[in-house]
């Protein structure tokens, strides 16, 4: 189980990394000053990363949905309190988001994995 965790963080990891260069560039040549890409990134990684997950799993998927968000909000909220930054609405909203992102895309994966 822990492998399936491990493989879903870095997937995570990886398409936050790809798609942030992708999005900085697309960035830097059309769309100036565009910050709606600050919540398009994560909400398709943790998406993407959340299908493989409910792919791996058994049964319950929501639920390893919620414990797989719940583990990158924990880490998100820890980097946010070393840096800083404030808590705002906007954040607890991103924050939901994520969440629910995160249920919807593991439940989609143990649905995929059945056909």
């Amino acid at each position: 189980m822990i492998k399936n965790y491990l493989k879903s963080y870095l997937i995570l990891f990886t398409s936050l990394l790809i798609l942030t260069i992708l999005f900085t560039i697309i960035n830097y040549f059309f769309i100036p000053n565009s910050n709606i890409f600050k919540i398009i990134i994560p909400i398709i990684s943790i998406f993407i990363s959340s299908i493989i997950l409910g792919k791996n799993s058994k049964e319950k998927a929501y639920l390893e949905g919620i414990k797989f968000a719940s583990i990158y909000l924990i880490i998100i909220t820890i980097i946010k309190l070393i840096l800083k930054q404030e808590f705002n609405p906007q954040v607890f909203i991103i924050m939901l988001s994520i969440l629910l992102t995160s249920i919807i895309g593991s439940m989609l994966g143990i649905n995929l994995k059945k056909r």
